[in-house]
């Protein structure tokens, strides 16, 4: 009887032992993740610093008028109806911004896509940049998140799908200055939105 529980104790603390070696082995893991998304933010963070100083000494420091921003937008969806075009230009305190919408139709599905230029408000692009640098990853019963991937230089986001009503959203930061946020309902996954997002010019808005 004692050999017998000598042997299932010691197998016990090899089990206790084992799941600890687990848990730091996780929790090991987790950091090195943070460390290393806290790297790329940092990376992420000085590239926009050099652009931007870059675009201060050719004087390129005001957000392009919303109307030519516009021209940037897609003018088709593939089996959707195209809305009218909106946007504006606001400045403020300093701050200075441009944005031009357009949303497209389908029956009860809708997208719409929107293109910020924070050009002439630098410090608002930076903390939105700088959270999709982190790359998160999510999922639960609810929704799915992670890190968008688009064969493009310069151009980095997040997009998440929501299992349960079909709602898809992307988010792209672009060139140091411009945000992009594509949205869409009833969608049965993120492919949509990034077909749209990759027929666009980003190649040359990231050049900006």
């Amino acid at each position: 009887m004692k050999k017998q529980l000598t042997i299932l104790a010691s197998a016990l603390l090899l089990t206790t032992g084992c799941e600890q070696a687990k848990q730091a082995k996780e929790s090991y893991s987790a950091l090195s993740k943070l460390s290393e998304a806290g790297k790329e933010m940092t990376t992420n963070l000085e590239k926009a610093k050099t652009d931007r100083a870059e675009r201060e000494k050719r004087g390129d420091t005001l957000s392009l008028p919303y109307k030519e921003l516009q021209q940037f937008l897609p003018t088709a969806v593939s089996g959707y109806t195209a809305g009218e075009l909106s946007g504006q230009s606001q400045k403020m305190s300093g701050m200075a911004f441009s944005s031009a919408e357009r949303a497209f139709t389908n029956g009860e599905e809708e997208v719409k896509v929107a293109l910020i230029d924070y050009n002439g408000s630098n410090a608002l692009y930076e903390g939105a940049a700088a959270m999709m640098a982190l790359g998160i990853e999510q999922e639960d019963d609810d929704h799915i998140m992670g890190p968008t991937t688009l064969k493009v230089d310069g151009v980095k986001g997040m997009e998440t799908y929501y299992k349960k009503d079909g709602r898809a959203e992307m988010t792209l930061a672009v060139g140091g200055r411009f945000l992009l946020t594509l949205t869409g309902s009833k969608q049965k996954d993120m492919a949509r939105l990034k077909s749209i997002a990759e027929e666009m010019d980003l190649e040359k808005l990231a050049k900006m």
